[in-house]
């Protein structure tokens, strides 16, 4: 194994350890219970959570501080989680990742409310990263799930 794959491996490890500790306490004692339950129990799902560390990969190779990209990187997973529960709900999938889906566990209502709560909650992260650029983040954010909503609608 080359040194940069080693590299690559143990980033990887270590900043996923670091992205489930953050998911896993995200939703704790926030209540009402009946929604953030939900909320905690599909961003506990686990995952390989490739879509932050893109964020972060990204952060890093364009030079900036990784570390300073972290609730933006949260941002995308809770982001991607959202279009999970509402893809689920059209399919009417009885599991994802071996677990049953949210909408099977609690109820349809409760799992649309839980994705609404979590694309409120991606934005909150999202912000927390922003500084002068805000608006062009929240633009480029907002557009990629107005094209997710499109390709669902027409696959």
């Amino acid at each position: 194994m080359k040194n940069s794959e080693k590299n690559y491996q143990t980033f990887y490890s270590n900043e996923k350890k670091a992205l489930d500790k953050e998911f896993s306490k995200m939703f704790l004692g926030k209540t009402p219970s009946t929604l953030y339950s939900p909320c905690a129990y599909i961003m506990d799902n686990g995952g390989k959570r490739l879509r932050p560390l893109l964020v972060l990969l990204s952060c890093k190779a364009a030079g900036g501080n990784y570390k300073k990209a972290r609730n933006a990187a949260l941002a995308v997973e809770i982001l991607h989680n959202f279009t999970l529960v509402h893809d689920d709900i059209m399919d009417n999938a009885d599991k994802r990742r071996g677990m049953a889906t949210l909408h099977k566990k609690y109820d349809v209502n409760t799992a649309i409310l839980a994705g609404d709560n979590l694309i409120a909650f991606a934005y909150q992260y999202l912000l927390l990263d922003c500084s002068d650029n805000y608006k062009e983040i929240v633009a480029t954010f907002t557009k990629g799930i107005v094209e997710v909503c499109e390709g669902q609608r027409f696959r």
